[in-house]
Order: C-alpha cells, then structure tokens, then sequence
C-alpha cells in the first residue's frame, strides 16, 4: 500500500486528524469552474477496500448536516 494510504488509515494513531471536505459535482454546471467544497467535518477511518483506487470508509464525528441530508440520502446503497 502506498504512503498516503496508510497515513489515513493510521491517522488517529499518529496524532492527526481527517477533515472531510466533499462536493456534489466536479465541474459546477452554471460557471464551468469547479464546483464548491462542502466541509463535513472531522471523521475517524474505519474500514478501507482495494487500492489504486482505495476505497475509505469513514466515521464522521458529527451528524451531517440536515440541509445535506437529502442529497447524501441519494448515495447511500445498502
């Protein structure tokens, strides 16, 4: 596994923390830019899939938001 995989997974271990930061699309429809960042907030690894790309699954501190529920709702499977 590489570096920056195992800095994640051991990040809590090693004194650092995760903020998660997440978006809806990349490219933002209206200005072609990219789109904005919503920051979710700290969040603790719990499990991880493969690599290259790894998949990570995390915990977050805190609830999400209610006004982001809805979308996050959508992506949820299982």
């Amino acid at each position: 596994m590489i570096p920056t995989g195992q800095r994640y997974i051991h990040h809590a271990e090693r004194g650092s923390r995760v903020l998660l930061f997440v978006r809806e699309f990349k490219n933002d429809r209206i200005s072609g830019g990219a789109a904005a960042y919503t920051f979710l907030g700290t969040a603790a690894y719990v499990k991880h899939e493969g690599s290259r790309p790894m998949n990570i699954t995390w915990h977050l501190d805190r609830p999400i938001p209610a006004k982001y529920l809805k979308k996050t709702n959508k992506l949820v499977v299982g």
